[in-house]
C-alpha cells in the first residue's frame, strides 16, 4: 500500500505537528510526507522556490478577498487558486493520499477534485464543514454571499465523490460532519485521538526541573500555553482572568508559554515563557501539576494530550473533542461556569493531584501511543481500498 501524506507544515501548528506523528506512527507502509514547509528529514517540500513563491502570492490575494467581501470572527480560508499540485500528487499514484491541513492556499478545492487517487481528508477544525471559516462557536449560519457560496458548493461536491472519504480524531469531530453532511456516514471513519510520543511528554523530577527554570518547589504551578495568544479561540483572556481571581492565593503560581505580553509583567503570579520546542516544553509540561485549557472551541487540542501524557491534572472549558476524555481522567466546565473552575484549582490538595496525575499518565499510555493510531488508520485505509 502506497501512502501519501500532505500537510501544510510538519512543525508549524497543532494539525501540522499530528499530521507529522501520524506520519510517523505508519512505521511499516510504503509513504511519504509532502508540506510546503517541511523541517524533518522524512518532510519532502512539494514546491520548488518558484511555486513557494506562486504559494505566497495567492496567499496575499485570499487574505484581500476575505478583508474587504467577509465578515471575519474565527480564521477563514478560501482555497480557491488553482496549483499544479494535484499533478504532482497522480504522478505518485499512490493508493491513498491523506490530506490534512492544507489551507493558506496550498491546495485548492478543485486541485482535491481532480487527485485521482482515495483521497481521505483528516479533520482538524471545522474548515470543511464550514464555508470558510476554520470554526463555528455556536453554529452560525454559513456566511453568505458568492465567495462563501461558491466554497461551500465545491465542499459539498468533494463530500459527494465516490474516492473521496474523511477522518474524525473524536466523536464532537464525527457527530458535526454528520450535521452537516446527513446521509454521509459511510463517508467518514472514527479513528480516536492522535498519538503523543510519551517518551518526550512524560512525568520527571518536579524538584529538579523547578530548581531549573527558577520556579519555586512548593508551590501549586498552573500551566497554560498557546502558540498565538492572540487568536479568540485560545481563550487566553479568561486565563488571565484566572490568573487576576488567584492573585491573593500565595501557593499557586501560574507559568504561560507563547507570545510574551509586556503589559503582563507587572503581575507577580505570571511567568511567562516564550514559545518553546517540544524537546523545551516537556520540560515545562514536567515540573507543572496543572494544565489549563481556557479554549472556547477546538477539535482536539494537542496540548491537553500532552499534557495528559506528562501526568498533569487537566482542567478544561468544554469545546469540542476534549470534553470526553475530561469526562475520564480530568475536569471540564461550561463557559458559564468559570468561579467553579476558578474554586477548584484553589481547592485541590496535592494528594488529590498526585492521584489524578497517575490516571492522565497510564490512560495516555494506553490511547495516545504510536501503535494504537496506527492500527485504527491502517484498517481504515485497507478497507477505504
Amino acid at each position: 500500500m502506497k501512502i501519501i501524506i500532505i500537510s501544510f507544515s510538519d512543525f508549524i501548528g497543532g494539525a501540522s505537528i499530528a499530521a507529522h506523528s501520524i506520519f510517523k506512527s505508519l512505521k511499516k507502509m510504503n509513504k511519504y510526507f509532502f508540506t510546503v514547509h517541511a523541517q524533518n528529514k522524512s518532510s519532502i517540500e512539494i514546491y520548488n522556490i518558484l511555486g513557494k513563491s506562486y504559494i505566497y502570492f495567492l496567499r496575499i490575494i485570499e487574505k484581500v478577498i476575505i478583508k474587504f467581501f467577509l465578515k471575519k470572527k474565527f480564521h477563514q480560508s478560501l482555497n480557491i487558486f488553482y496549483t499544479n499540485i494535484s499533478k504532482k500528487i497522480n504522478f505518485h499514484n499512490a493508493d491513498i493520499v491523506n490530506i490534512h491541513w492544507v489551507n493558506r492556499s496550498m491546495m485548492s478545492l478543485n486541485d482535491i477534485k481532480n487527485i485521482n487517487s482515495k483521497v481521505v481528508i483528516s479533520l482538524h477544525d471545522m474548515w470543511f464543514l464550514r464555508s470558510t471559516e476554520h470554526y463555528s462557536l455556536n453554529n452560525e449560519p454559513l456566511l453568505r454571499g458568492k465567495v462563501s457560496d461558491y466554497c461551500q458548493k465545491k465542499k459539498k461536491e468533494i463530500v459527494k465523490q465516490a474516492n473521496v472519504f474523511f477522518f474524525a480524531h473524536n466523536q464532537w469531530m464525527l457527530s458535526q460532519f454528520n450535521k452537516n453532511y446527513p446521509g454521509n456516514k459511510n463517508k467518514i471513519f472514527l479513528c480516536k485521538n492522535y498519538p503523543i510520543n510519551t517518551n518526550i511528554f512524560k512525568p520527571r523530577n518536579k524538584k529538579n526541573l523547578r530548581k531549573k527554570y527558577n520556579i519555586p518547589i512548593k508551590k501549586k504551578i498552573i500551566f497554560f500555553s498557546a502558540q498565538d495568544t492572540s487568536d479568540f479561540r485560545k481563550g487566553y483572556d479568561h486565563f488571565i482572568n484566572l490568573v487576576e481571581k488567584l492573585k491573593n492565593e500565595k501557593n499557586i503560581l501560574f507559568i504561560s508559554v507563547g507570545r510574551h505580553r509586556k503589559d503582563l509583567d507587572t503581575i507577580k503570579n505570571l511567568k511567562q515563557i516564550d514559545f518553546l520546542s517540544h524537546d523545551k516544553i516537556c520540560e515545562i509540561y514536567s515540573l507543572s501539576d496543572i494544565f489549563v485549557c481556557t479554549s472556547v472551541i477546538d477539535n482536539l487540542p494537542l496540548t491537553v494530550l500532552e499534557a495528559l501524557a506528562s501526568g498533569n491534572v487537566v482542567f478544561s472549558f468544554k469545546n469540542g473533542g476534549a470534553n470526553k476524555i475530561l469526562d475520564k481522567v480530568g475536569f471540564s466546565y461550561d463557559l458559564n461556569k468559570k468561579n467553579q473552575l476558578i474554586n477548584d484549582l484553589k481547592k485541590i490538595s496535592l494528594p488529590q493531584i498526585r492521584s489524578k496525575s497517575y490516571k492522565s499518565r497510564s490512560f495516555a499510555l494506553k490511547n495516545f501511543n504510536y501503535q494504537s493510531i496506527s492500527s485504527q488508520y491502517s484498517k481504515i485505509f485497507k478497507k477505504i481500498i
